[in-house]
């Protein structure tokens, strides 16, 4: 005989099963002749269920009241001692009442208790794993590993030549401009393979405008980068060489061999003492650990525990650069500051004719990474930034009682034609391995899904990242980390009806090498969003 107590958000249920048709003696069995087995379930899908024995039915049992009131005693203290197990996280126990009690496993969401009543619905872990591996596959066909003897066989920008194919004596304003790239290496030798990372502008320092190149990659040593004229006058061309293709080997190599490159601190509080500990996405300790899970979206980051305190005290983080590379000692020779961005071709200008005519709202938070309010009063208009949660990679000590992450954020919008999202992340995924990227921009998706689907005229545009230093500490922030993404970012999302500012196209154009791009970048950024809004 078989009795589930099932506990969801009504009241509690009281369920028998039968194995057989006599009852009778099935309920003089109960507490007697058979194990029982006791089940939390949230969902109550019993195949073996044929009849229900009501709270009243379970009464008659015990016509006498002293024995009903034993009876509720003995129920109370059952439910009472099962909840406070579930709150432990105890997934199995175990009871005995003079014979052996065979359990099964039982699982219950606590989410529905979470006080901001957010969607917790399982997300389909395996679908979002395959997506992933999809996507890791096609980045590995791309990224092809390169052999590396030594710098003379790699690609050399002053070796390579860049010529503007079909020449004309007249450019005008819209008109398209091509120009062939062969890579050579530093012999003079053509490459008989693609991959090289190479970064294309036209500009005009007078008018301070600029415009990127589309780079079209043959795989046999040759590229094709095409640009469009969008101004009168001179224009400038630029075709730097940012990683030879056995750079970019070496970089995607050792992009995904670990998460250690960034050395998370936590603070914990202990009464008013702070205590500090190493966290990570993932540590490799056989250490008491905390763990700070989004079970929905699969997201987790992990602390070392301290003694005597509890996880839920961890309050601030901060973070900083390590000392550990994956790299070979002659691959460090490749991100030396002389072998990264290296002009290929100089000098080289067209002069393009018109031919036609184209006419703080103060939340007293933490840091400067609060959440930061604008407010309009008279406009009704409300502007609010928030930082994402892990990875988030700075020196500085920010809070973590205000963090959540994007989907959550997005979960939290209830959304109409007012009304604007704009998600941005990049630049601090770029040191740890690109599954947690793509995971991460999967999950935003979803979460941009379920909005339509109660908002649909929600405005959602996506902000890329844009490029930034270029320096030796290549391994972990090389553009080429953040060109990959952009790829990816533009992958996930192109089926999905969202606008784009094109962060990393627009850096590029201005040649802005800056984390925190100047004024006049931002400036064009803002004028594209609200082109979306307006």
């Amino acid at each position: 005989m078989a009795l589930c107590l099932q506990i969801e958000c009504q009241p509690l249920i009281i369920e028998a099963l039968y194995r057989n048709s006599n009852a009778e003696r099935n309920i003089k069995s109960l507490w007697t002749e058979e194990p029982l087995w006791i089940a939390l379930n949230a969902e109550g899908d019993h195949e073996t269920m044929r009849r229900v024995l009501s709270y009243r039915t379970l009464l008659a049992l015990f016509p006498n009241a002293p024995a009903r009131k034993l009876l509720l005693m003995v129920l109370f203290i059952f439910v009472f001692w099962v909840v406070f197990m579930t709150s432990k996280d105890h997934t199995k126990f175990l009871f005995r009442f003079n014979n052996p009690i065979t359990l099964r496993q039982w699982h219950i969401f606590k989410e529905f208790l979470h006080s901001e009543g957010l969607p917790n619905t399982p997300a389909p872990t395996a679908e979002v794993e395959l997506m992933v591996m999809d996507i890791l596959e096609k980045l590995n066909r791309q990224i092809p590993p390169r052999p590396f003897a030594n710098l003379s066989t790699t690609t050399s920008a002053k070796e390579s030549t860049a010529t503007i194919l079909n020449p004309r004596g007249k450019y005008c304003i819209g008109d398209r401009l091509d120009v062939l790239l062969v890579a050579k290496d530093h012999f003079g030798r053509r490459k008989k393979y693609g991959g090289d990372f190479l970064r294309t502008r036209i500009f005009s320092s007078a008018l301070k405008a600029g415009a990127s190149g589309k780079v079209t990659d043959f795989n046999n040593g040759t590229y094709l980068v095409s640009f469009t004229l969008f101004w009168e006058g001179p224009v400038s061309l630029s075709i730097l060489l940012m990683h030879p293709s056995e750079g970019v080997s070496a970089l995607w190599r050792a992009r995904n061999q670990g998460y250690d490159r960034i050395i998370f601190t936590g603070q914990f509080l202990n009464g008013t003492s702070p205590v500090f500990t190493k966290c990570s996405l993932t540590l490799n300790t056989d250490a008491e650990q905390c763990q700070y899970l989004d079970a929905r979206d699969n997201e987790a980051f992990y602390c070392l525990k301290p003694p005597n305190v509890p996880c839920e005290a961890l309050t601030h983080m901060k973070t900083k650069n390590s000392n550990v590379s994956y790299l070979s000692i002659k691959e460090h020779l490749l991100f030396q500051r002389s072998n990264m961005a290296v002009e290929v071709i100089k000098n080289l200008a067209i002069t393009v004719s018109p031919c036609r005519t184209l006419t703080f709202f103060d939340l007293h938070g933490t840091g400067l990474f609060q959440t930061h309010v604008l407010l309009d009063i008279k406009q009704h208009i409300l502007i609010q930034w928030k930082k994402h949660s892990h990875p988030f990679v700075t020196q500085t000590l920010y809070s973590l009682k205000d963090d959540n992450y994007i989907p959550r954020e997005i979960d939290q919008v209830a959304g109409d034609s007012s009304t604007a999202i704009v998600v941005t992340l990049g630049q601090h995924f770029r040191p740890f391995p690109i599954n947690i990227f793509i995971r991460r921009v999967i999950n935003v998706k979803k979460a941009i899904e379920r909005l339509f689907l109660r908002s649909p005229e929600t405005k959602v545009i996506i902000k890329t990242e844009n490029t930034r230093e270029v320096n030796e500490n290549a391994e972990i922030f090389s553009d080429f980390h953040g060109n990959i993404q952009n790829l990816i970012l533009r992958d996930i999302f192109r089926d999905l009806n969202v606008g784009i500012i094109d962060a990393w196209d627009m850096t590029i154009a201005y040649c802005s090498e800056n984390t925190h791009p100047p004024d006049n970048v931002i400036a064009g950024q803002i004028a594209m969003f609200l082109t979306y809004i307006c």
